[in-house]
C-alpha cells in the first residue's frame, strides 16, 4: 500500500508509478594513449515525477484522513505549493503485504510543473501530471560562507588611536587602510562625531 503526502495533505489515490531522476555532471575523457576517464560535478537535484488520479465521487480504494475532498481541492492545494518560494515535505509511504515495516521516501521539494490532464474515459475524475524538483536551502550555506569571509579578514593589525589626515585623504580611504573595508566610513565619522 502506498501513501502519497505533500505538504501534509494525504492525495487519495497514490500513484502507480512514480519516476526519481537523479542527473549527474558526470563526463567521459578520452586520453592520450587512447582510454578513458570519468569526472564531474556530482549530483544534481532530484526530478520526481508521476500522475494522480483525483477522484471527484469517493471510491472504496481511496484514502480519505477525515473526510471527502473533490479533485478540485487536490489542484487548488498543487497550485498553492507551486506559488511558494520554499520546499515542502514530500512523503511517500510503502508497506507491503504481510509485512510490518514501512519503507518511507522524504524530502523537501518545489513544484516545477502541474498538467491537468481532461479525459473522458476518465470523466469526471481529474488526472493531474506531476513534476517535483528537490529543494534545498541556500540560506545556511551563505550563513557560512559570510562567517567564513569575516574569520579570515581577521588580523592582528592594531588600529591606531589617532591619525593626521593627509592631502588626497578621504574618510572611504581612512576606513579602507585601517578596517579593511571602505564602507566603515559612517563608523568612522560616527567616532569622530563629522556631520555631513
Amino acid at each position: 500500500m502506498y501513501m502519497l503526502y505533500i505538504d501534509d495533505v494525504l492525495f487519495p489515490v497514490a500513484p502507480g508509478k512514480i519516476v526519481t531522476e537523479t542527473e549527474t555532471d558526470n563526463r567521459m575523457y578520452s586520453l592520450v594513449d587512447g582510454s578513458y576517464v570519468t569526472g564531474g560535478g556530482g549530483c544534481k537535484l532530484k526530478k520526481i515525477s508521476f500522475e494522480l488520479l483525483l477522484p471527484m465521487r469517493e471510491y472504496p480504494f481511496a484514502y480519505y484522513e477525515s473526510k471527502f475532498c473533490g479533485g478540485e481541492y487536490y489542484v487548488e492545494h498543487l497550485n498553492r505549493i507551486a506559488e511558494k518560494r520554499e520546499g515542502v515535505d514530500f512523503d511517500l509511504y510503502r508497506s507491503y503485504p504481510g509485512s510490518d515495516s514501512v519503507y518511507l521516501t522524504s524530502m523537501k521539494v518545489v513544484v516545477e510543473n502541474i498538467s491537468v490532464i481532461e479525459d473522458a474515459e476518465n470523466s469526471p475524475d481529474i488526472v493531474v501530471s506531476v513534476v517535483l524538483r528537490e529543494y534545498r536551502s541556500v540560506e545556511s550555506k551563505i550563513a557560512e560562507e559570510m562567517v567564513q569571509v569575516k574569520v579570515e579578514r581577521e588580523d592582528n593589525y592594531e588600529i591606531p588611536q589617532t591619525y593626521t589626515v593627509q592631502s588626497g585623504d578621504s574618510l572611504w580611504l581612512i576606513s579602507k587602510r585601517f578596517y579593511g573595508d571602505g564602507s566603515m566610513y559612517k563608523y568612522l565619522a560616527e567616532l569622530n562625531s563629522i556631520k555631513k
